[in-house]
């Protein structure tokens, strides 16, 4: 049976972009605080000057079992990290809610992108039919608890995607956010094919960052690399 509760409260409690810096280190509560302190940084979609080999890190067997989650799946990603340290890449491993966290702002503070890890329970099915289950809990999750009350929030699509070498679904959308301007979301659940216990990822991505010009942009992101890299293990 699906863990679904669960797995509402784990995305709406990580949807702060930055809710794991500590008070001190967060931005001043005004959209221009967060002008300030990207300095101008843009990240170029269709450049890798910006990236250089990333860092791989595994949630492994002994990492869930150390964060009280011995039944989650497994699995590794390739992190990002600056050629010219214009951006950092932060990994949080004791997120508020969920397995692990990454974070990518600049020095100054600026939010670039987040993307949030978190446990998912599917039942035993077909492909086909553990797909069209995992669609239902997105968007219920999606819909009717992460985009609801947030100012000009969207939901724009839910589509079949493929991350690394697995088959995925993917429903994004903007929101508008109160210290960091337009966010887009991005939501992609990952079914593990040998096992019920899969992944579901939320990225959110300034986009005074990471310009967006269509849902083909998500992979050359940050937290869109991540999720290329993606791989249970």
């Amino acid at each position: 049976m699906m863990r679904f509760p669960a797995l509402l409260t784990a995305l709406t409690l990580a949807a702060a972009p930055l809710a794991a810096q500590s008070a001190g280190d967060a931005p001043e509560p005004e959209l221009a605080a967060q002008t300030a302190e990207l300095g101008g940084f843009s990240l170029n979609l269709a450049s890798t000057d910006d990236i250089v080999a990333g860092e791989t890190f595994k949630a492994d067997a002994d990492y869930l079992t150390k964060h009280g989650k011995p039944d989650a799946a497994p699995f590794a990603v390739v992190v990002p990290l600056s050629g010219d340290g214009s951006y950092e890449s932060r990994v949080v491993e004791t997120p508020q809610v969920g397995l692990v966290k990454f974070v990518f702002s600049t020095p100054g503070g600026g939010l670039v992108e987040s993307i949030t890890f978190s446990e998912l329970t599917l039942p035993e099915a077909d492909e086909d039919m553990r797909m069209d289950y995992l669609r239902e809990m997105l968007l219920a999750v999606a819909v009717g608890q992460f985009v609801n009350g947030k100012p000009d929030a969207s939901r724009q699509n839910v589509r079949k995607v493929s991350v690394g070498r697995n088959s995925a679904v993917e429903i994004f959308g903007t929101y508008r956010h109160e210290d960091y301007g337009l966010i887009h979301w991005r939501m992609v659940g990952v079914p593990n094919p040998n096992g019920n216990a899969g992944v579901v990822a939320l990225a959110q991505i300034s986009e005074e960052a990471v310009p967006i010009g269509s849902p083909d942009d998500f992979p050359a992101t940050l937290s869109g690399r991540v999720l290329e890299s993606f791989g249970f293990e």
